[in-house]
């Protein structure tokens, strides 16, 4: 269990920030680097051999420039975007921003004295500040990540990795597919049983 608080730590801050922030940003210029090294996959053993091989050829499959072009078409516009990264677009009937689950998901942060810090009025659903904050609890409040991940997180992830891993920006699908498999083993691990909420995308 111990080790699974600490790879969900580990991860989510690194794989949170990847999928939240610009890759020419100094951060995430490091940490393209670090997974296009490869030394994740010491971290990630309980992945088939082929299964790492495939991720790796896509983390590598990527000059900078194509990377700035890639997040702007997935996360950014101007044209609707393949898999948008809020879960509200998935659990509201309206497929709206700021949708009822965003507010569930205000009302456990409050009730549990999290404050996030945004530079702007934006969603907290993003999947990226969502990896971070599942990292923020595995260290600060682990107890909390099971009804985090089962109540906020899970009911909505998957689909949107199905939709975001379609998509042919290899970077970003190798991303994609290593998070949906992390998700997966630390649901496993954490013994989770995810809400099955309706999906509206």
């Amino acid at each position: 269990m111990q080790n699974s608080y600490t790879q969900i730590a580990q991860f989510g801050r690194i794989l949170g920030s990847l999928f939240y922030a610009e890759p020419n940003t100094e951060q995430n210029k490091l940490l393209v680097a670090l997974l296009q090294n490869g030394e994740w996959q010491a971290e990630c053993l309980f992945l088939s051999e082929n299964k790492r091989s495939e991720i790796q050829k896509n983390l590598q499959n990527a000059t900078s420039e194509q990377l700035n072009e890639a997040y702007q078409a997935l996360f950014i516009g101007p044209n609707a975007l393949p898999a948008p990264p809020w879960g509200s677009v998935y659990l509201d009937k309206e497929s709206v921003l700021f949708g009822d689950s965003l507010l569930n998901l205000r009302a456990f942060l409050s009730d549990n004295q999290i404050a996030f810090s945004l530079n702007q009025n934006e969603p907290e659903d993003h999947i990226g500040l969502m990896l971070m904050l599942a990292a923020y609890l595995a260290e600060a409040t682990p107890h909390l990540l099971k009804p985090f991940f089962a109540e906020h997180l899970l009911p909505w992830a998957y689909r949107f990795f199905e939709l975001f891993n379609a998509e042919s920006y290899p970077f970003y699908q190798g991303l994609g597919k290593l998070t949906e498999s992390l998700l997966r083993e630390w649901q496993k691990n954490l013994e989770i049983q995810p809400l099955a909420l309706q999906l509206y995308r």
